[in-house]
């Protein structure tokens, strides 16, 4: 481990879940506090925040006067590039301690489904719309994803019920997790078959839910890190991918990003492979999301997940127990700071429930943007772990 490898030192949650009665901004306040708490810090000593979205009243809101501050937007792939940027900053120097921020109080008032005029927000169905498709009437991640699925279940061979393994271990990862919208509340594969049909093939137990939440984390140096209260979970790879390509050679449906470039980067700069990975934390808003990645970190072969899925290696006790908070589907929806906070409690052995034994090295993903590409426009490979 060298001195200057950044290393996260803090974690934040407020509470998650619907409805909670909290503003956004509040939200992110309560992930703010609970981080530095986390890390023994003051506010004075964070020099460099990133937001996502322009939150310009949040510095004063928070207390926070740091020398540098700016918005990333890479959709849900912006909480792991925001490790990939501190990490970047701290080895240049332009920073010491950076906090990385999200919050947002999504079910509140309902949308309005009206036309785009150009100036779309969350509350009309512009805000919904997925990239050019959106003009020929593709709507929402739900129709892009399932555009995925459809293409994976016909190639393999697969079906609904193979999606419905997914959810199903999730739900039995979230069902025992307090605080989890799956909490206390288990499926079985005949519920999913049941559930109504969202976007064929995928059904409402295919997808996730929003909810209100906030998260922050805090990275500094390894050097500094022996002087922070928060256990350290060190940043030991990380790679960054990108589906343009996937556009012009008419594959944009048939992979997620992780390969050839984010997950080879990780692993390599990390010097493991995927057979060294603990666990597995995957930005998963839909059941294809999970099997689709899987398959390109090097878990299974292809076409191979539905099986790897079913033999029981994602669940509790398996080889590769994924998404153990529940993940998106039946955990909470922060964005990318759903797998990658799991991964760092995880990796501190501090998960209060399905805490993987000797978990010391942890995979996790975050993908997001848009442009009709199965919400992977952009895609984060991170390894974490413990420090060397």
């Amino acid at each position: 481990m060298s001195d200057a490898g950044a290393t996260i030192v803090g974690l934040g949650l407020s509470p998650q879940g619907r409805r909670l009665g909290f503003s956004s901004r509040e939200l992110r306040r309560q992930a703010i506090d609970a981080a530095l708490n986390d890390a023994g810090l003051r506010r004075e000593q964070i020099d460099t925040c990133i937001c996502f979205g322009a939150m310009p009243e949040d510095l004063r809101y928070a207390g926070l006067s740091p020398r540098m501050s700016f918005a990333l937007s890479s959709g849900g792939a912006s909480p792991a590039l925001s490790v990939v940027v501190a990490a970047g900053l701290l080895a240049t120097g332009q920073a010491e301690y950076v906090l990385s921020v999200y919050g947002e109080a999504f079910t509140g008032d309902a949308p309005k489904l009206e036309p785009n005029h150009g100036g779309a927000g969350r509350s009309d169905i512009g805000g919904y719309s997925y990239g050019y498709p959106y003009l020929y009437g593709l709507v929402g991640p739900g129709a892009v994803y399932a555009l995925a699925a459809r293409r994976y279940l016909d190639r393999f061979g697969a079906s609904s019920e193979d999606l419905a393994a997914v959810a199903v271990v999730e739900r039995d990862h979230g069902s025992v997790r307090p605080g989890a919208i799956g909490y206390g509340q288990p499926i079985t594969v005949a519920e999913h078959q049941a559930s109504r049909m969202i976007v064929d093939p995928l059904r409402l137990l295919d997808c996730s839910r929003p909810t209100d939440g906030g998260a922050a984390i805090v990275l500094t140096s390894a050097a500094r890190a022996a002087d922070c209260a928060g256990s350290p979970v060190e940043v030991l790879g990380a790679g960054c991918g990108h589906n343009i390509t996937n556009w012009w050679d008419g594959t944009m449906v048939s992979r997620f990003g992780a390969a050839p470039d984010a997950a080879r980067r990780a692993f390599g700069e990390a010097g493991v492979g995927p057979e060294d990975m603990s666990s597995a934390q995957l930005y998963a808003p839909f059941t294809i999301a999970t099997l689709l990645q899987l398959e390109e970190y090097g878990f299974c072969g292809e076409g191979e997940a539905p099986a790897f899925v079913a033999e029981g290696h994602t669940a509790a006790g398996g080889s590769l127990p994924t998404n153990t908070g529940g993940g998106q589907l039946s955990g909470f929806y922060a964005t990318g700071f759903t797998p990658l906070s799991e991964g760092i409690l995880q990796v501190r052995g501090q998960a209060p429930t399905n805490q993987v034994p000797d978990a010391e090295l942890c995979l996790v993903s975050g993908s997001g943007g848009n442009g009709g590409v199965h919400g992977s426009w952009a895609h984060v490979s991170l390894v974490l772990g413990r420090p060397r």
